[in-house]
């Protein structure tokens, strides 16, 4: 039986979102003896493909930002940016909040968010000015990461799903909703790479990753996440090596 492995990246396989542990790069190593092993995450390629040669790693398919560029190894398979329309309005709304943000065009995180912790960039150059929005004017952006405090997200993320309903807004933690254009997801970009195999296993811990746990054939959420993401998953685990050990056991 042919498998193809899907991990998350911030808080499933790099848990600190700094550096792959230990007894996580020795289970992706344990998922290759019985399959391929591929990476959804909200991050760019250039990110994926980061952490891949930090700890070679050989990863088969790369699906950035949240689906909206996949890749086989260097084959640009899919790409869908945030309609020039669509960014327009966005960008208005955000400048009019006054909410904080960071829109990604695949090289550079541009936006007013400063990244207090350094080492969670991955190689990826930040350009932070009080200002952006002449910067971002006629830049091809694939996400957008908007960041309101605890208390405002339910506010925006309620408007903003109204206001634009021809693009896809998820909640990514407590503070944070990520930007696509429509009908991108880490499930549209599974859909484009698992022809060929028997068994679609997908391991994660946020709302973007929901979408993807509904598609595969067996899932995983680490016991961090919120309860509603944990109960759309197959299996609730502790942490990647504990959902490698579990497939292994029990489906192999």
């Amino acid at each position: 039986m042919k498998n193809l492995f899907v991990t998350d990246l911030d808080g499933t396989f790099v848990k600190n979102s700094v550096f792959v542990e230990k007894e996580d790069l020795k289970a992706y190593h344990d998922a290759k003896n019985y399959g391929d092993f591929s990476v959804a995450t909200g991050r760019s390629v250039e990110e994926i493909k980061y952490i891949a040669e930090g700890n070679d790693m050989d990863v088969t398919h790369m699906i950035g930002f949240n689906g909206a560029v996949v890749t086989r190894q260097d084959e640009v398979l899919f790409e869908k940016h945030i309609p020039t329309k669509d960014l327009t309005g966005i960008f208005e709304y955000l400048k009019e909040s006054k909410l904080i943000f960071d829109a990604l065009d695949g090289k550079q995180r541009i936006g007013n968010f400063d990244h207090e912790k350094k080492d969670r960039l991955w190689n990826m150059e930040l350009i932070c000015v009080e200002n952006p929005f002449e910067i971002l004017k006629g830049k091809t952006i694939y996400k957008i990461n908007v960041r309101p405090t605890k208390e405002q997200l339910d506010y925006h993320y309620d408007i903003m799903k109204e206001k634009f309903p021809e693009v896809e807004i998820y909640k990514s933690g407590s503070t944070r909703m990520e930007i696509t254009a429509k009908n991108i997801s880490k499930a549209s970009g599974i859909e484009a790479i698992r022809s060929g195999y028997d068994r679609v296993i997908a391991l994660g811990d946020s709302g973007n990753d929901v979408d993807m746990f509904k598609v595969a054939d067996i899932s995983y959420c680490m016991n961090r996440a919120p309860q509603e993401v944990k109960n759309q998953a197959t299996h609730v685990v502790d942490d990647f090596a504990a959902a490698i050990k579990h497939f292994v056991e029990n489906y192999e």
